[in-house]
């Protein structure tokens, strides 16, 4: 079971590199996870390369310098265009978007995550100890919470994306009514 609410509201739509390199992700690696359900927002077919640089920002470190791959890239693409989810599945995870409203989040935006309830992992694989937090948001279209791991890392100090876990946020949700 969860045990920490962490609230992050959003006054305005983060839309590109620019505008997430404003935003502190080394005090807070809830950050780090809204910004990439921003970055998932700005995603359509007719524009990928502004949600491929926020991913770039949020995945590639001073320590794991080449996370985000065209493997990456790849796996992004074919889950957004499966069933249109671009249309809805990052607004899934915004408070007030329901099944019901079509994913329309209220404003401002805002997410609300929950503590991994267990100890952070340890990874000595990149040459450096990095230590490892999951953090647990919901989606309103899925019955259950979903969770990705996140990293401080020691050089810059800033939070990052681990490995490919950026994937299970793209899990399918039920479509929109």
């Amino acid at each position: 079971m969860a045990t920490d609410n962490k609230v992050i509201t959003f006054n305005e739509l983060v839309l590109n590199a620019n505008d997430l390199k404003k935003y502190d992700r080394a005090s807070d690696k809830y950050m780090t996870v809204a910004l990439l359900l921003s970055a998932y927002k700005t995603w359509t077919p007719d524009n990928e390369k502004d949600c491929e640089e926020m991913m770039k920002l949020l995945m590639n470190s001073p320590t794991v310098e080449n996370s985000y791959s065209a493997h990456t890239k790849q796996f992004v693409k074919d889950r957004m265009m499966q069933n249109e989810k671009y249309r809805y599945i990052a607004n899934s995870y915004f408070k007030g978007a329901t099944v019901e409203n079509g994913y329309d989040p209220s404003t401002p935006l805002t997410l609300e995550f929950e503590e991994f309830p267990y100890a952070p992992q340890k990874s000595n694989m990149y040459g450096e100890t990095l230590t490892i937090d999951k953090v647990m948001v919901k989606s309103s279209g899925a019955d259950s919470i979903r969770s990705i791991s996140v990293y401080k890392d020691p050089k810059d100090g800033n939070w990052y994306i681990w490995s490919d876990t950026y994937g299970g946020l793209l899990t399918d949700v039920r479509a929109p009514k």
